[in-house]
């Protein structure tokens, strides 16, 4: 059972992976053409998109057990599901912003979104 966990769920992972790469990606140039008070949070989301790649990788590596004779997957703890969650977030997070602007003013919403970045990375490299 425990293999298949680690066949299903990890590409799975991987495949939203690519999906959340080119979204952002594609979605950060779309948003600095149109909207010019949000080009730091783009930038930032481009960062974002970029590093989604090698979190999963480090994350896929650390489930790895075993030693050359007893190759196993470990599930993947809750904290790696939970760090997938606050990126696929962080990713939206602009469409968020923007969303609710449209009936009330934030303030200070680049520093949100970078503190929300801070929080991802600290989490992540404290489970790592």
């Amino acid at each position: 059972m425990l293999m298949l966990y680690g066949f299903v769920i990890h590409p799975v992972i991987s495949f939203g992976t690519l999906v959340l790469f080119l979204y952002g990606v594609i979605a950060t140039f779309i948003g600095l053409i149109r909207h010019k008070s949000y080009v730091w949070i783009n930038v930032l989301r481009l960062l974002i998109c970029l590093t989604i790649p090698i979190t999963n990788l480090l994350m896929y590596l650390a489930t790895i057990g075993g030693d050359a004779r007893e190759f196993d997957f470990q599930p993947m703890p809750f904290v790696y599901n939970l760090i997938f969650a606050l990126e696929v977030i962080a990713i939206f997070m602009p469409e968020i912003f923007l969303y609710i602007e449209r009936k009330r003013i934030i303030k200070w919403k680049q520093w949100l979104y970078v503190g929300w970045i801070v929080c991802i990375s600290v989490l992540f490299w404290c489970t790592i």
